[in-house]
Formats: structure tokens, C-alpha cells, sequence
């Protein structure tokens, strides 16, 4: 933000150099700049908007800087600005979810001369609009940023709560509890898969470390026999670790399907919606 703010600085001692005009011409606004003290907003932030203001006056400018979204004010700010100074101002915003167009409006600009206040008409009063949208941010029982895994487990919680409230006990007692056991079933499958796949990591470490330590080895019978090369490496051993490695891809997607709540059901989904179809399709075709 502070880089900005020199930016501007520079910009206008130096197109200074060349105006000509009145006064008021060029006092008011820096062109079109509304930012921010940080680039990633989100619902529930607390920012500081900023802009800056121009005096290319001989006299101290004093004024009221208002900041708005769209017609609603934001705050208002008194600012009293040196001749020949960019001064800065801002305004704290807690950020809501939803469209918002941020700006921000010079009023009752006045400069000091003999002591006496003067009003005088400034060309730049208002800023260019900045447009914003802010997502809505879900969140947990506890306040906490929502995952997609919560998401996906509280819309199946809502789901159950709608089956038990719909249908009778002896209907959706039994769904519930199919519902736990497939949860289950998925926790103590991620917790196999991620046990095997540790065991084959650690076992292509050991195939790895095998093949450093097995070094060729030279022999020499007589001074009229060639040198003759032994490799200890057996075949067994050059096998095992491109399995290893195949056993290690399909279990890390396994881990993958069962490690993540979203997926894993998602899958589910899809798989039970192929098999409907696919009945629905013997059905029609007898």
C-alpha cells in the first residue's frame, strides 16, 4: 500500500512542472485511486480503504472526505492538506458478503488565507468506483471456515434428519444405520490403505538401498584370463521395486477416494446412480 502512496507522490511533483492552469485545476483527488490494506478480502475482514488527496494550492486545503458504498457512508474523515501535498486518508470497513461499489467524495473544500477561510471549487471530488464482490463465507458450529468436507457432512446430516422426521422408525432406523456403517467403512478402509502404503514406501526405501550397497564386484583367476564381472543383484530383487512402485500409485488413489469426505461420496453417488440406470435400462428393454 505504502508503494502506491510514493507512486502517486512522484507522479505529481513531476506532472506538476508543467501545469499551468489555476489553482483548483489540478487540487483534489489523485486520478481514480481507491485501495485497500490488503488484496484478499474476505466476509468478516476488517480493511482500511484508502485514497489521497492533492493540494496544488498555494494555501492549506481543508475539506471533509466521505466514503461510501453505493449511497451508504461508510465515515467521514476531516483532512487539512499542505500546499504542494498528496496527504493520505482512509476509513476502517467491516467487510460483508455481497456486491459492493466503494468511493469516495470530497465536500466543503475551503483553503486559509490571512488566516480567513475561503471556499473554493475543486475539479476532482470524487473518486472512480471500486467494485467488489464478496463470496459468502460458511462456516462451522464453532466458527471456523467450513471445508468442503463439512459442507458435503451437513448436507448428509440434513438429509438424515429429513428421513427420520418423513419416514417412519421401522424405515429409517435402518437407513441411518447404513449410513454409519458406510462412514465406517471408510474410516477403517483410509486407515488400512495408509498403513500398506507406508509399508510399501518403506520397502522401496529398502529395495533402494539394496541396490547402492550391491556394488559390482571384480575377479581375476590368472594373469592370462580376462577379469570377470559379478552382479549380486538378483532377479527377484530388479522385480520387486517396479511392483512396488505400481502397488504404491493405485494405493495412493485409493488413499485419495477414502481420505476425503467430498470424493468418497461423490463416488458413491455416482456409482449407485450408474447402477439405477443400468436397471432402469433391463427394465425398459425387456
Amino acid at each position: 500500500m505504502k508503494k502506491y502512496f510514493i507512486f502517486f507522490i512522484l507522479i505529481y511533483l513531476f506532472s506538476s512542472l508543467y501545469v499551468s492552469a489555476a489553482e483548483t485545476t489540478s487540487t483534489g483527488f489523485i486520478p481514480g485511486q481507491i485501495w485497500y490494506s490488503k488484496d484478499a478480502i474476505v466476509e468478516g475482514d476488517t480493511v482500511n480503504i484508502y485514497t489521497a488527496v492533492w493540494n496544488n494550492a498555494s494555501s492549506s486545503l481543508s475539506a471533509k472526505v466521505e466514503f461510501y458504498d453505493q449511497n451508504v457512508i461508510l465515515g467521514t474523515r476531516d483532512v487539512i492538506v499542505a500546499p504542494q501535498e498528496l496527504k493520505e486518508v482512509s476509513v476502517s470497513w467491516k467487510v460483508t458478503a455481497g456486491d459492493h461499489v466503494i468511493s469516495a467524495k470530497i465536500i466543503s473544500p475551503s483553503i486559509t488565507v490571512s488566516g480567513k477561510k475561503q471556499t473554493i471549487t475543486v475539479n476532482n471530488t470524487l473518486t472512480e468506483t471500486s467494485r467488489k464482490f464478496i463470496p459468502v463465507v460458511i462456516k462451522t458450529i464453532n466458527g471456523d471456515p467450513a471445508t468442503g468436507s463439512d459442507i458435503i457432512k451437513n448436507q448428509i446430516d440434513k438429509a438424515t434428519s429429513g428421513i427420520e422426521g418423513i419416514l417412519p422408525d421401522s424405515v429409517s432406523s435402518p437407513i441411518t444405520k447404513n449410513l454409519d456403517v458406510v462412514s465406517a467403512f471408510r474410516e477403517e478402509t483410509y486407515a488400512s490403505i495408509s498403513k500398506m502404503k507406508d509399508e510399501t514406501k518403506k520397502t522401496i526405501e529398502a529395495l533402494s538401498a539394496k541396490e547402492k550397497a550391491e556394488t559390482p564386484s571384480t575377479t581375476k583367476t590368472n594373469t592370462n584370463t580376462k577379469p570377470t564381472t559379478t552382479v549380486k543383484t538378483s532377479t527377484d530383487d530388479a522385480m520387486k521395486k517396479p511392483i512396488a512402485y505400481v502397488k504404491l500409485f493405485f494405493l495412493s488413489i485409493l488413499s485419495f477416494i477414502f481420505g476425503s469426505k467430498l470424493v468418497f461420496y461423490a463416488l458413491c453417488i455416482f456409482i449407485v446412480f450408474l447402477i439405477i440406470r443400468w436397471i432402469y435400462n433391463r427394465l425398459r428393454n425387456r
